[in-house]
């Protein structure tokens, strides 16, 4: 019973439906709680306007919910096991198939030296026009007591398989090049010159 059940839902058409810039949200809990976002809200913002309420109708049936999800899965999926296999034949490795987000944490430890640093395989990629986010960045680190150099995660990173595959396939060409470049001139993380 939503009554009851100590959960709230919040849900809207900007990230789920993806519809940005279509500021209609709404939230399911007990009707105590509700009522006082409610409150909060109209003092806030007046709510959303009714003629975007009324555009959303047809976004709510079930049968549109349904394919769009199914063709949203399939469409992210054709991307996922495309990066999944260029990295694999990168040398870097995924341990865990994503199967509800469009990102991969990868592991580049058997990268030649200095890529199996993640602040140095950002920066490497940057020069290749490649964005990942690296895996210290998602390090728990409560005031930096840790010196970065000790984190669990330094050689790993985050890609997302968001973006059109055009991009994927160019990013994952640039990828290759700059790897390639490296197995040739390895070195250590300490001797690496980000400017050159």
């Amino acid at each position: 019973d939503v009554n009851e059940d100590p959960v709230i839902i919040v849900n809207g058409l900007t990230k789920n439906w993806r519809c940005p810039g279509f500021r209609v949200c709404w939230i399911v809990a007990p009707k105590t709680i509700v009522d006082m976002l409610a409150s909060a809200g109209s003092f806030l913002d007046g709510g959303a306007n009714a003629p975007l309420q009324k555009l959303a109708l047809p976004l709510m049936d079930m049968d549109f919910i349904r394919r769009d999800t199914w063709a949203l899965q399939r469409h992210f999926k054709k991307k996922r096991d495309f990066i999944l296999r260029e990295l694999s034949s990168l040398g870097i490795t995924v341990q865990w198939t994503p199967t509800a987000t469009f990102y991969i944490w990868a592991d580049l430890s058997g990268l030649p030296r200095p890529l199996d640093d993640c602040l140095v395989f950002l920066e490497e990629c940057v020069k290749h026009k490649v964005i990942c986010v690296p895996g210290v960045f998602f390090d728990i680190n409560p005031r930096d007591i840790r010196n970065i150099r000790h984190s669990k995660c330094l050689s790993f990173v985050r890609f997302s398989y968001g973006p059109p595959m055009s991009n994927l396939v160019k990013g994952m060409k640039q990828l290759r090049t700059m790897i390639e470049y490296w197995k040739e001139n390895s070195q250590s993380p300490d001797a690496y010159d980000a400017s050159a």
